[in-house]
Parts: C-alpha cells; sequence; structure tokens
C-alpha cells in the first residue's frame, strides 16, 4: 500500500517536474524569438557597415563580410563632422527634454493634487495630444511660428505682424517650455499618475511648517519623484533625438543628426562622384545608421537602472 501510493506521489511529483520545466522552455523560446526580432535589423546593420562593394555582390556573404572594412564609418564621420554634431545634438535635445520635464511635472501636479474648474477637461484634452496624428497641429504651429508674436498668436487678423522664428531652435524650445510639444500628453499623464498616488500627509505637514505651494513642491515632492522625473527626461531626450517631422519643418537646417540622417548615403555619394543608385550607399546608410544609436545604447546602458526603480516606486506608494 506504501508503496503504491509513493510510486503515485513520484509520478504527481514528475508530472509536475514536466509542466515546469516546459512552461519554463516556452517562456525562454518567446523571449529568445522577441528579442531575436528586435536585435536581428541592427545586427544586419551592424554587418552591412563594415562591407565593401565586393561582399555586397558575393551571395556567400551574410553577416560576416569577407573583408571588412572601416572606409564606411570614416567617410560618414567626415561628412556629418561627426563630434561638432553631436555635441550640438546632444545639447539640443538635453535642453528640450529639461524644459519638457519641468512644466510638464507642474501641470501634472496641478491636475493631480488640486480641485478646480475644468480639471477633468484638461487632463483629457492632454491625454488627447497622444493619440491626435501630428500632421493635424503641424500646419497651424507652422504659421504661429513664421508669424510669431506673443501679442497677436491667440488673434487672426493680426498675425502677419509676427517675427518668423521659422529655422532658429526657437520654435521646440517654445513647445517645450510650455508643455504642449511632441509627446508632453504622455508625459503629464505619467507624471500625475505618479503624484496621485503620493501620501497627502507629505502636503499637510509641509504646510504646518509654512511651505506653501511652490516650495512644498520644489523640497518635498521633486525629490521623491526624482525617479520618475528621470524617466520622463530620458523618454524626451529620446522622442527628441529620433523626432524628424517637427524638426525638419519648424527648424529645418538645424545641426542636429535627425535633419541630415535620411538619404545620407546618396548624399555622400553624390559629393564623392558616385553614380546614383550605387550599392556603396546602402553601406553608408549602415554606417550612418550605427552611428545615430550608438549615443542612445551608451545612454540607455549607464540609465536603464531609473526604469527599474520608476516602475518600482510606483508601485510601491499610495
Amino acid at each position: 500500500m506504501k508503496t503504491a501510493w509513493r510510486n503515485r506521489i513520484d509520478r504527481q511529483w514528475s508530472a509536475d517536474r514536466l509542466r515546469r520545466h516546459s512552461w519554463t522552455l516556452f517562456r525562454f523560446l518567446l523571449i529568445a524569438g522577441l528579442a531575436f526580432i528586435i536585435v536581428q535589423p541592427i545586427l544586419i546593420e551592424i554587418s552591412s557597415s563594415f562591407k565593401g562593394l565586393s561582399d555586397l555582390y558575393d551571395g556567400s556573404v551574410f553577416l560576416f563580410p569577407k573583408n571588412p572594412t572601416w572606409k564606411n564609418y570614416v567617410d560618414v564621420w567626415k561628412y556629418l563632422e561627426y563630434p561638432s554634431r553631436l555635441a550640438y545634438t546632444v545639447a539640443y535635445c538635453l535642453l528640450c527634454a529639461t524644459l519638457q520635464v519641468v512644466s510638464c511635472s507642474l501641470v501634472a501636479y496641478g491636475i493631480a493634487r488640486f480641485n478646480f474648474r475644468a480639471k477633468k477637461m484638461i487632463l483629457g484634452m492632454a491625454i488627447a495630444t497622444i493619440v491626435v496624428p501630428i500632421q493635424t497641429v503641424l500646419l497651424p504651429q507652422f504659421l504661429q511660428f513664421h508669424y510669431f508674436s506673443p501679442i497677436t498668436m491667440f488673434t487672426l487678423g493680426n498675425v502677419l505682424k509676427g517675427v518668423n522664428l521659422i529655422g532658429t531652435p526657437i520654435p521646440l524650445i517654445i513647445l517645450s517650455a510650455t508643455g504642449v510639444a511632441f509627446k508632453n500628453g504622455l508625459f503629464i499623464f505619467m507624471l500625475r499618475q505618479y503624484y496621485r498616488n503620493l501620501p497627502k500627509e507629505l502636503e499637510e505637514v509641509a504646510s504646518i511648517d509654512g511651505c506653501g505651494f511652490f516650495k512644498t513642491y520644489v523640497r518635498i515632492i521633486t525629490p521623491g519623484a526624482a525617479t520618475m522625473m528621470m524617466t520622463v527626461l530620458l523618454f524626451a531626450f529620446v522622442f527628441q533625438w529620433n523626432d524628424y517631422f517637427f524638426t525638419t519643418v519648424l527648424t529645418p537646417g538645424l545641426n542636429v543628426f535627425s535633419t541630415v540622417i535620411v538619404n545620407i548615403g546618396e548624399s555622400i555619394a553624390v559629393t564623392q562622384g558616385i553614380w546614383f543608385g550605387n550599392m556603396q550607399e546602402m553601406l553608408y546608410d549602415s554606417a550612418a545608421l550605427i552611428l545615430f544609436i550608438l549615443p542612445l545604447i551608451i545612454l540607455y546602458s549607464f540609465t536603464q537602472r531609473f526604469f527599474v526603480q520608476s516602475i518600482e516606486r510606483s508601485g510601491i506608494v499610495g
């Protein structure tokens, strides 16, 4: 009797272990497959960036070139004037991202912690900007900055008396500082969700100590929300770095990567006198893409802990 019962337990244990191992194997294969789908295009671009024309026309070459070369990177580096353009792009994106964090955090804190009329409507309008196509608002914004005037910007009759800001960094800086730039509705929603879960006792204690709204926000709320703000800063930085639509329309000719990265292979080929349609253009495009995303990969490798901490803390508070 004991032997039969023991055999039954052993079979049950073996079945449970088999199910656990099967589920573990399934999750591993699923995650590995998704990771491969994401990484595979990057691996192909890295491989192409080191290839020469002889490797492109060799059918036996796939990922590993037979004659690897740095020529593609050297030509793209020289054409982009990479160090100076990189410094300008980082400074510009960081400025816009910082302004977005400041403006969006103030708006989100006001929506989350204060009761006033039209509160839900303002939140709804902020969230609506996430789903509204940017093409629908780009023309009005272009006209506003082409004939920009703080006095007449909300009127229709005297619009033509403004100053043309198109082609300067000012339009995106103004949009970032006022909390209406691209994706700012998402940032407001993220910060609002974080602020609304903070204990109200923090503000009550600060009020007893004589702190007003702004002092409470700066000294009490901001240090506690530093991780979430850093996450928003990173999102805003990456969005601004990758933005092509707003940058090329509102600030054409700006010395940032996103204005020149499109069709860069064709541009370099033309400067070198290479006939149009040559496969060398594709190799230049691959090298330019790697140089374009490399700073973001380095940035993420040092700041990924902020994403994890923001998720952990947003689940603990409240």
